[in-house]
């Protein structure tokens, strides 16, 4: 039984964050396969400006940077929605995105046959978390041709990351931001991801402008992609609830997942005086930074696909460090950078490089490799270069150190934890193991699951969203005999290697090097021969 504190808390967000949009909403929505269309019932002038220069008028649309609208199947809003906003950063960096399949997202989102993962069916609704995931862990988007060519029915339980192409390494949230702010991400990045509540009573009469004046009742929250805006977009356009108009002109030019519902060839306008657009009932809005195509020479190194579920929160010291162990014998060995979530924003970090002894991370930090420091600019998931730092072929933990400081006031992390509806049962359970996650505090290294256990009571934990960008390196022995990749041999290697050889483990590609002691190229039981030789010479 789970005895958390934090359930009332959890509990609370995710009531209000979740995304319904009911197709009930859309009833006359028709579907749209032709990609190519364009928005043709009204113009903007579009014109390309340096950082910080803001136009009156902007649209992605006419830019060519903005795949057709969809027809959402179910309350999956927030899938059409995040895929857009994928689609179309990686449209304005020239890259390929045709049509992403929302169907895989919505069934990877749904509940493991482990009963693990999001607690959903292909109907439910869902959170911008879900989305978060999906994109910063490279499990999509995949493109439905793609998908379409599958032979076995797709389940939650298949890998299907062999058919991603580009994935998203910085995400920022922007539930803080001005407007000019968010213009300059939709500038920057062709679109942004928001969510605001929407009542058919709001919609004009050719549901081309939406207005929910201040004050008014929050309805079904809805998911959006926006991809423009225009300040002298007239207020008279949008309907007048008893009497009342926004006070000034300007609006968000939207693209729906509801077809070619309108005239507008399923877009709309959005007041900027909205009641919730961007406020805090629906969190959270964000924009796709950067994007890396991914390449066999590619290899991301992560203990969880769901991303940051909640913040870690629970500590209160002015500096906390938390660690995530990798088996680095792959053969990717050049890191690249390190992903980490945190809504610290301003506050300072320091990456490092932390070796392992039997598969914990040392706490002697002289033995620590720092490999970068600054400033949090974001709350989101943020990319640091790490200037191809060589990793040993062996266990090891990327750490982030997160120091609290006048501006911010946090030292917090992203954490794939466990939540509860507003019913008290279960939206997420994370698949959480000892050995994946650590937090280092006064000298001393202890297991994440540990320390849920004995501080918060909590059988379930969680795991640090801290993940590694490493590229391939050329592999080699790096101990003859060296299976459990701690720089020495003795019994515990012989026996880990009967255990493979026996179909029971799997090695990795380093580790099955230095398995074949008898170096004929060959593993089997005369390598374990070969191996208690050696240990017994060493002896």
């Amino acid at each position: 039984m789970i005895k958390s504190p934090v359930i009332k808390a959890i509990t609370a967000t995710v009531s209000a964050l979740m995304i319904f949009s009911a197709v009930s909403v859309s009833a006359n929505a028709a579907s749209i396969d032709n990609n190519s269309k364009i928005l043709s019932k009204f113009q903007i002038k579009t014109s390309d400006n340096t950082k910080n220069d803001i136009p009156s008028a902007y649209s992605s649309v006419e830019l060519g940077i903005v795949n057709s609208p969809k027809s959402q199947k179910y309350n999956d809003c927030w899938i059409y929605s995040s895929l857009s906003v994928l689609e179309t950063k990686l449209l304005k960096k020239d890259f390929t995105a045709n049509n992403f399949s929302a169907e895989h997202m919505n069934l990877w989102a749904t509940t493991k046959s482990n009963g693990k993962g999001w607690q959903r069916n292909v109907t439910s609704d869902g959170y911008a978390f879900t989305a978060l995931g999906y994109l910063s862990s490279w499990q999509g988007g995949i493109e439905q041709s793609d998908y379409d060519t599958l032979a076995e029915k797709y389940t939650p339980d298949k890998d299907l990351s062999a058919f991603v192409n580009y994935g998203v390494t910085s995400i920022k949230y922007l539930d803080d931001c001005t407007q000019e702010e968010i213009k300059q991400e939709i500038m920057d990045n062709g679109s942004i991801y928001a969510a605001y509540s929407h009542s058919p009573y709001y919609e004009n009469n050719d549901r081309t402008a939406y207005f929910c004046p201040q004050g008014s009742p929050k309805s079904t929250g809805h998911a959006i992609a926006i991809v423009g805006w225009d300040d002298n977009y007239s207020k008279e356009n949008f309907k007048a609830i008893n009497g009342v108009l926004p006070e000034n002109d300007g609006a968000w030019l939207v693209k729906n997942s509801w077809g070619d519902y309108n005239t507008l060839n399923g877009y709309f306008w959005l007041s900027y005086e909205d009641s919730y657009l961007f406020s805090s009932t629906f969190k959270y809005n964000f924009a796709v930074e950067d994007v890396t195509e991914i390449t066999d020479d590619v290899k991301l190194m992560q203990n969880e696909i769901y991303g940051a579920t909640y913040e870690f929160n629970y500590i209160n010291d002015d500096s906390v460090t938390y660690l995530n162990l990798f088996n680095f014998s792959e053969g990717y060995n050049k890191l690249d950078s390190v992903m980490f979530e945190t809504a610290a924003k301003n506050s300072d970090y320091e990456i490092y490089y932390v070796p392992a002894e039997n598969k914990i991370p040392v706490s002697d930090e002289t033995k620590w490799t720092k490999l970068n420091s600054g400033k949090v600019p974001y709350s989101g998931y943020l990319n640091i270069d790490t200037n191809d730092f060589d990793l040993p072929v062996t266990y090891g933990a990327i750490a982030v150190k997160i120091k609290k400081n006048n501006e911010s006031g946090k030292n917090t992390i992203g954490v794939g934890e466990w939540l509860n509806k507003s019913n008290g049962q279960f939206a997420f359970i994370n698949e959480s193991q000892k050995g994946e996650s650590f937090i280092y505090q006064n000298g001393t290294m202890t297991d994440l699951l540990d320390w849920y256990k004995t501080e918060r009571d909590d059988n379930l934990g969680g795991t640090f969203v801290i993940k590694a960008v490493t590229n391939k390196t050329e592999l080699a022995v790096t101990l003859l005999g060296d299976i459990d990749l701690n720089n020495k041999i003795d019994i515990k290697d012989a026996t880990d290697l009967q255990i493979a050889i026996s179909g029971d483990s799997k090695l990795s590609a380093v580790q099955n090097l230095n398995a074949d002691t008898d170096e004929n190229g060959e593993i089997n039981v005369n390598d374990v021969t070969q191996l208690q030789f050696m240990i017994a010479n060493n002896n």
